[in-house]
This record gives C-alpha cells, structure tokens and sequence, in this order.
C-alpha cells in the first residue's frame, strides 16, 4: 500500500467527514470540529480516537469550533460513531539502511512512494515494518497503555554492531532491549529479516533467529526475506544479491530447525523467493498456518497454487473464440504455467497466453509482478496487436486512481494496445469468477 501521509496543516483530530444520521450527526458534530478529548482522555488522533471510543456506551466528546470549547454528549452504536479523523500526519524514518528500496527507485514514480515512514501507529493500522529507532518514551507509554499490538519490527539482525552497519545509524538502541520489553509488557509483534548477503547471513543469521525464538509466544511470526536490489543503485553501498546457492542453503538450514524446536515450526518462515530461486518445492498451506506475512511476500505461490484447485466452471458462458493474455513478473512466470493456464482453458475454453514482462523500470533483480511499470507492461504487449481480446494485469500494478508505479495511467495503456484491459483481484480466489464476470 501507499502510505498515507496527512496534510502538515491540518490537525489530526480534525473531523473530515460525519455518516449522515450516524450518532456524531445527529449530536452536532460538524466537519471541521477538532475533537479535543473523550470521556476526559486527551486525544491526539485516530489511534487515541479508536482507543477511547471503544465499548464504550456513552461519550462526553470535548469538540473545539470557531475558538470555542463545546461538550457534546451521544450515545455511539457498537463502536461506530460515524465520523472520520484527519489522515495522520506520519512520521519518517531516520534511519539510512543500506539495502533501503527507496534510495534504489528510479525518478519521476508517484510521489507518495519516495517517502519513508517509520511510525508506530501505521505498524498497528495496516501492517507497516518499523525499526523502532525513533520511538520515545511518550510513544513507548503510548504503546503500553492503549496496548497497541501487534507492531511489525524490521530486526534484520540482533548483532548490535551488524544491525548498526545494516540501518546506517549508530545511534540506535539495542532491539533486543526494545523486544524485551514489548514481550513483558504483552505487546506482540510480527519480525522480519531482510537478508542481506555478507552481512547478517551465516552464523550472524542463526543467532539472531534463536534470540528471537525465545519471545515466543509474543513474537507470533518471523519471516526471512531477500534483500531487494534495483538497477538505481548509483553512488550506493555495493551489495550482492541472494545467490541460488545461498538460498538452497537457507532453505536446509530453516527446515532442520523447524523440525528440531517447536517454536521455530510454528512462527519461523522463508519468503517465496527463497524456493523460488532455488528451485525448491513450495511448503504446503500446514506450514504457512494462518499466513501471518502474506503481505510480504510469504505465501503467496502455495495460496495461489491452492486457489487454482478451488476455481470452478460453473455457468461459465460459451467462450471458445475468446483469447486471454495474463501478464505476469518473470519471476511467477513458470508457476502461473504450470498451474493457471491449463486450468483456465480446461474449464473456459478460452486460448490463454502468459506474458512475463521484464522489469526495465527497476531494472536489477526486480521481478515480482506487483512491481512493473506500465511502460514495460506496454512494450511487452504491443507486439501483439490484435491477437488478444483481453488483457489481465497483475493484482495491484495500478492505485487507486489508475496509475501505475511509473505514473502512465490505465486508460492511456488501453488507448495504446486497443486491448480491453482488466486488473487480477487482488485474492486469487476470485480470479476466475472476475473472467466470468467479465464474459457476462
């Protein structure tokens, strides 16, 4: 996801919008109001907004309009009150990691990708990885108190001197400290390693997987991810890319330990590329369990691959001239081969192509499908004029306004290829009920 990042201007507990009818309605509450507190408690934005309004059957909401203080008492309808906060204004990260994907993206993306954010309110609302460098002791009694679990913590390495080199601060308190006390204060969280070779794999790798072994049950996942490199690293710190050796290694390594200590079966888990580079089997769905990191990369070729079996043909109409182009990263290419193409033309009777598209934009070893360009979308397709009759893009290549990462917009792409042109859902799930839909 982008992140949101509010306006500086404008306060964060401002009111933007009020549901018609909803209780905040119906007691007065105007947009524009700032809501000063709740029942007493100082409210500093959605997060505080959330917490105190929640299971509570009555509110006393101290507003301020036009310089003057207002009590407004309703009564909210389950946890609803009907009103929407300011976007939070977000704060950034201080750190200068050197594998930092966005010191590696090419100009002229959409704005809003070239901004760090390293705030612990967004690690809570949509799942953002944070370091905790910058956290102090306001946000640290903020944590606690609002129990503002579960954070998801970029670790990377438990060698202090390792972690200093890796996030290009060494100002940084110890993370261990910092895990520690999440764990006795009962804050969970999700970990990641992002591996980067010559730095924290090897034994610096194994160490820092068994300190964090031991926060379990309140570390509730930690997933191993490669590190990723773009083509845009001019005037950076030379890094090398996970190797085919490097990851088979890996991939023995995790899966002894997972077979010896219990806690490592249960939260310890390697992103799809891992198995992917290494020509490896993907783990069956028993070892993802409840798909805790999907969102970052782990798990996404086993839920597809057992999507595919769950697709059915049922009334879908009759199809037979229709040809189906699905463009996919060279990475995921093989798999949607072997998995989706026969599977679709069995049950549509549609011809079906897979068109992997190299990723010029970032060049390097980018090659997930989520991450292409529009441009490169178009030049791998415009050899094909006329020989589709639908084209289907990968789930959340395009915002929500249309654009791709490059900033070429959807309808500027279809006006270019004369291809009718649809996007993936984003579960695969339904990607077979979206090409019915489609043909209906």
């Amino acid at each position: 996801m982008d992140t949101i990042i509010g306006e500086r201007n404008v306060d964060e507990r401002t009111v933007v919008s009020v549901g018609k009818n909803s209780p905040a309605d119906i007691a007065g509450i105007s947009v524009g109001d700032i809501i000063i507190s709740v029942n007493g408690k100082k409210i500093h934005d959605e997060l505080d907004w959330r917490f105190y309004t929640a299971d509570e059957e009555f509110l006393e909401i101290a507003i301020l309009r036009d310089g003057r203080e207002i009590s407004i008492f309703l009564e909210p309808k389950g946890n609803d009150v009907g009103i929407q906060l300011s976007p939070l204004k977000v704060r950034s990260c201080g750190n200068r990691c050197v594998f930092c994907f966005i010191d590696q993206l090419p100009k002229n993306l959409r704005k809003s990708l070239y901004f760090k954010d390293g705030d612990f309110r967004l690690s809570f609302l949509y799942g953002n990885y944070i370091t905790m460098t910058n956290l102090t002791e306001t946000d640290w009694s903020r944590i606690i108190e609002q129990r503002i679990s579960p954070l998801y913590v970029s670790v990377h390495s438990t060698d202090e001197d390792v972690r200093k080199r890796l996030l290009g601060n060494y100002k940084i308190p110890p993370i261990l400290e910092q895990l520690e006390r999440l764990s006795k204060n009962r804050i969970q969280f999700h970990a990641q390693i992002v591996l980067v070779p010559g730095y924290n794999d090897g034994d610096v790798l194994k160490r820092t997987v068994m300190d964090l072994l031991r926060f379990y049950p309140n570390i509730l996942s930690l997933a191993v991810v490669p590190v990723g490199l773009t083509g845009h690293r001019k005037n950076l710190t030379h890094l090398e890319p996970v190797s085919v050796e490097l990851a088979a290694n890996i991939i023995d390594w995790h899966y002894e330990l997972r077979d010896s200590d219990e806690r490592a079966r249960k939260i310890l888990q390697l992103a799809d590329e891992f198995f992917l580079l290494a020509n490896r089997d993907i783990p069956n769905s028993d070892y993802y369990r409840d798909y805790p990191q999907y969102e970052n990369g782990v798990g996404m070729v086993r839920y597809f691959l057992d999507s595919v079996e769950n697709w059915d043909s049922a009334d879908f109409p009759n199809s037979e001239s229709l040809r189906i182009a699905l463009i996919t990263g060279e990475l995921f290419a093989p798999i949607l081969k072997t998995s989706a193409l026969e599977k679709i033309e069995k049950l549509s009777n549609c011809e079906v192509e897979i068109i992997p598209v190299a990723n010029k934009l970032f060049g390097g070893y980018v090659n997930v499908a989520n991450l292409l360009g529009g441009r490169d979308i178009i030049d791998a397709v415009e050899k094909f004029h006329g020989e589709f009759d639908l084209l289907v893009l990968p789930p959340r290549v395009i915002d929500s306004e249309g654009f791709f990462l490059d900033s070429i917009n959807l309808d500027e792409m279809k006006r270019q290829i004369d291809i009718e042109t649809i996007s993936a859902p984003e579960n695969p799930n339904y990607l077979f009920e979206t090409l019915k839909h489609y043909l209906m």
